[in-house]
């Protein structure tokens, strides 16, 4: 009986042991088994919080909003408000931007720039001037109305196209190839950086202001989306330019080509009172003759004026006929010629200076006559239907020595 109880207490306190054991195990699998759970959670919570924290979104480091779908400088279209120089290099998954970039820097235009150095000294030649391009079809009729008169210089005055890349204009202007001497507008300089070089490498550019001479007549090309202040690179050029232009006595005119208007009868745009301030006193003093522009989609030629000091947004009318000018005694005429294609811009109104204007598409074909002692400046627009003559004007000087 002994011996039976003595076996009894001994399994007792082996069951025992065998449960402290197994209760023991569970005990630590439990724990092993929260502390997982704890460290997994833990470990989120970091990495979450440092990416919030440390991994603020940038062009380094993509974080939200900043995917290729976004507009940022890590993919995408950039918006149309963004920086004036356009995109830079963007990455290989934006295929408009990038297709855009290749399609502009292959397509450099040879044989397009003017070449300033042969200089035609012929007693008369004609030229063609007209800005606000786009590639419509009624820029198409434009360019084959140019071509029909065949003239031996054409001026554009900015706005040549308005898309990201100025191909399609190259493609349309191609019979005119060799002629060209160009005034680059707000599109041209505004819609990024790739096809501002596309016209600098055209056209040979190394500034956007520039002068030559031909056919006895001076051009002077400005550019009025640059820096045109007094002290200003350009403004220093112009006056140096002007100066030795004035003791030149093979030159006969001077004409001067500004995308920007000086002067505009009420319609989209406004005058650029900032550029006419300083630079009209300036023409007058150095015997300017013609300015060209562009910018309101609309034709404007004004009656010869002289600036007013005043009030210089109301030039003093100095012959109120509207032609047959004398260079010597009148005043400058200028005219808006943005009839290139792009759609009209309405004119709500006529300035009192202004002697014709109107909405038709076409291009003023400008004649010159050397002739000896008195030569002879001829303005005709040319609509596209028809060659129908919407304007003409005449102003004559007599040469005198230099």
């Amino acid at each position: 009986m002994e011996n039976i109880s003595k076996i009894l207490l001994y399994m007792l306190r082996e069951f025992e042991s065998r449960i402290c054991l197994l209760l023991t195990f569970r005990v630590i699998a439990i724990l092993i088994g929260f502390s997982t759970i704890f460290l997994v959670i833990t470990s989120n919570f970091i990495i979450n919080h440092e990416g919030g924290v440390f991994a603020k979104p940038g062009k380094d480091n993509p974080g939200k909003g900043h995917g290729k779908n976004k507009n940022s400088d890590s993919g995408g279209d950039r918006p149309k408000d963004g920086p004036k120089d356009g995109p830079k290099d963007g990455p290989k998954d934006e295929p408009k931007a990038e297709q855009n970039k290749i399609q502009v820097e292959t397509d450099i235009y040879k044989g397009f720039a003017f070449d300033i150095d042969d200089n035609n000294v012929s007693k008369s030649f004609n030229l063609a001037a007209v800005g606000d391009f786009g590639c419509s079809s009624n820029a198409e009729k434009t360019v084959d109305n140019i071509q029909k008169n065949e003239p031996e210089l054409v001026l554009p005055l900015g706005d040549l196209s308005y898309q990201k890349s100025a191909n399609c204009w190259f493609d349309m202007m191609t019979p005119l190839k060799n002629k060209i001497f160009t005034t680059l507008g707000y599109h041209d300089v505004n819609d990024g950086q790739a096809k501002i070089d596309q016209y600098y490498k055209s056209f040979q550019l190394d500034k956007p202001y520039d002068s030559f001479d031909y056919g006895k007549v001076h051009f002077i090309v400005m550019a009025s989306e640059s820096k045109f202040e007094k002290g200003s690179e350009q403004y220093n050029f112009v006056v140096q330019d002007l100066e030795e232009t004035s003791k030149n006595k093979d030159i006969n005119w001077v004409i001067v080509t500004s995308y920007g208007p000086f002067y505009t009868s009420p319609s989209k745009h406004t005058a650029e009172k900032d550029l006419r301030d300083v630079y009209h006193p300036l023409f007058e003093k150095y015997n300017v003759d013609l300015v060209l522009q562009a910018h309101n989609h609309n034709y404007q030629r004004t009656f010869p004026i002289s600036y007013n000091v005043g009030d210089s947004s109301k030039p003093t009318v100095t012959n109120q006929f509207t032609t047959d000018y004398n260079s010597q005694t009148d005043g400058i005429v200028f005219a808006i010629v943005g009839t290139g294609g792009e759609g009209f811009y309405p004119l709500d109104g006529q300035a009192s200076y202004t002697a014709t204007q109107f909405d038709r598409f076409g291009f003023l074909n400008i004649d010159i006559s050397n002739g000896n002692p008195h030569t002879k400046l001829t303005g005709t627009f040319y609509d596209n239907k028809g060659d129908e003559v919407r304007d003409q004007f005449t102003i004559e000087k007599e040469i005198k020595n230099k």
